[in-house]
């Protein structure tokens, strides 16, 4: 038994020399540097944080805004007191180009960051609207109905239909946060911000070729059209806003690697700003009957309240390494969708003059961006 047992010893001791050189190589593996990681092709390197990252953007976007029709459609035109199974018009908006620049700095200790992001926008519409035959267009409560025919519960019935509108947007961000490896493909990024932001916008609805009730002919008798687009008479309803604020923020940004330098990314950020919200409304009646003086009616209304605002971002990018690990630099694109709560308050000259409270303003549409890192 005892040399059975002895025949053994060299079998155990080649056992835990193997053993140990297997701990020692996991040991030395180990202490390999994190710039290897790129090498797998099919694990992102999170490890590889860059000091500077550059970024710039180009969106195309499209905006909603509500609080703002300026006219409905009555399907009625020889009475004007309410439209006749009518809808709304909405005001034109297209698709317009803007763009976004960025900068952040990755050095700081623990995987913290900083940076700091601009955005502009700029949308500008103007065009007819179209209306079908015996229909006519009569002006929202937005507009001075008294200013019209001196009775502020009747308007008249246009059959030209003029709108325009120009917005222009400014929001600067400065953030901090931190990302964090959640798996080895997926990460999210916690952070917060301080964001400013300014938006001014200009709308404008001009009718013409108000139609006589009961006819529909320019001149008959007695009965006159007072706006003819032939002879320079418009009925014109203008709007100015003009909101600024700024407050603090909370985002969350997370991406999922699939693989070959491509990964799905997903943004959220929400933000409570404190600012002026000011509204200038001009309605202005300029007939060509001198039985109707016309004029102009100006309304002011100021506001300081919170507005809140929120983003979401939801897209597909593309990262690549380069020259020893040293630069990265990535593309990609995705969808955005953005609103500003209560920055449209819209003056309504009833008898007894208000403002519409609560409503917004909405943008959405694609982001197509680039960044450098070093």
């Amino acid at each position: 038994m005892k040399k059975y047992s002895l025949n053994k010893i060299p079998m155990i001791l080649a056992s835990l020399g193997l053993f140990a050189g297997i701990q020692a190589e996991d040991k030395t593996l180990d202490k390999v540097p994190a710039d290897c990681s790129s090498l797998c092709a099919d694990v992102p390197n999170y490890d590889c944080m860059k000091d500077f990252e550059f970024s710039g953007a180009a969106v195309y976007e499209q905006i909603r805004v509500q609080a703002g029709e300026p006219a409905f459609i009555s399907y009625d035109r020889n009475q004007t007191y309410y439209p006749v199974n009518g809808f709304g018009v909405q005001l034109p908006e297209i698709g317009s180009w803007g763009f976004k620049l960025g900068a952040a700095y990755n050095g700081w200790s623990n995987d913290w960051s900083s940076g700091v992001r601009y955005f502009y926008f700029q949308a500008v519409s103007d065009f007819p609207v179209q209306n079908a035959y015996n229909s006519v267009f009569i002006p929202s409560v937005f507009s001075n109905q008294f200013l019209d025919n001196g009775n502020e519960l009747t308007a008249s019935g246009f059959a030209n239909l003029q709108l325009g509108n120009k917005t222009v947007i400014n929001n600067i961000k400065f953030s901090i946060g931190r990302a964090n490896k959640i798996t080895d493909r997926v990460t999210i990024e916690i952070f917060s911000n301080v964001e400013a932001t300014i938006i001014s916008r200009r709308q404008i609805a001009v009718f013409t070729n108000d139609v006589v009730e009961g006819q529909t002919s320019l001149v008959v008798g007695a009965a006159q059209a007072r706006y003819p687009q032939s002879q320079g008479g418009y009925y014109q309803n203008y709007q100015k806003y003009t909101w600024w604020g700024v407050g603090p923020g909370v985002g969350s940004r997370g991406e999922y690697y699939l693989g070959k330098g491509i990964g799905i990314y997903a943004v959220a950020e929400g933000s409570v700003k404190y600012g002026l919200i000011s509204t200038r409304t001009s309605t202005l009646a300029a007939p060509k009957v001198q039985t109707y003086p016309g004029g102009e009616a100006i309304m002011l209304s100021n506001l300081y309240q919170f507005s809140p605002g929120l983003d979401f971002e939801l897209g597909i990018n593309w990262k690549h390494s380069f020259d020893e690990d040293q630069v990265r630099v990535s593309f990609g694109i995705g969808y955005e969708n953005g609103f500003y709560f209560f920055s449209m308050r819209t003056p309504v000259p009833d008898t007894n003059t208000r403002a519409e409270n609560g409503a917004g303003l909405g943008l959405q549409g694609l982001v197509l961006q680039g960044a450098i890192e070093f």
